[in-house]
């Protein structure tokens, strides 16, 4: 279950932030890159790129309301930013809905993984006016389009994160 893998990250982990900087900008990069092609898909351009993309793809979609109640209260108490808040419903209301979709979508990557590997690997981020603070590293903003590119930034891989990790520490 998504809620349960978002209980077990450390969003107060700050030598974990600074330990993975590289990798979480590279992985940031890469839910850009994702993501850019899902808003392409549908017509969600001007959202991109932190929104929940259920709501673009099946706006009458919701949790039940036990389970959105838990949701709120876990990121009422963990997660004070509105970006990160906002990609961890996102990312709730992904896999339940594709749990549960008879839609045909897209063959497109996982738009939420990249950032949930990130939180896993230290923590969230904020949004300032002309970049992406993940301290101890940004992340310039660049339009949609410089992310529609074909092939991933950065590997998911646990072994290939912490090798870029660990040639630029």
């Amino acid at each position: 279950m998504m809620l349960d893998r978002l209980r077990v990250v450390d969003w107060e982990d700050d030598d974990a932030v600074f330990d993975h900087a590289p990798s979480r900008a590279a992985l940031m990069r890469e839910y850009h890159r994702r993501m850019a092609h899902w808003a392409r898909a549908f017509n969600a351009e001007a959202y991109w790129p932190f929104f929940d993309i259920v709501q673009r793809i099946d706006p009458a979609f919701t949790l039940s309301d036990d389970f959105r109640t838990e949701l709120d209260d876990y990121l009422g108490e963990n997660v004070g930013w509105p970006s990160v808040a906002r990609t961890c419903r996102g990312a709730v209301n992904w896999a339940e809905f594709r749990a549960g979709t008879e839609i045909a979508l897209p063959e497109l990557e996982d738009p939420y993984e990249p950032l949930l590997v990130m939180y896993e690997r230290g923590g969230s981020f904020t949004v300032e006016s002309e970049f992406i603070d993940l301290t101890g590293i940004a992340v310039s903003i660049k339009p949609l389009s410089a992310y529609l590119l074909p092939d991933p930034i950065v590997q998911l891989d646990p072994a290939v994160l912490d090798a870029l990790d660990e040639s630029v520490g």
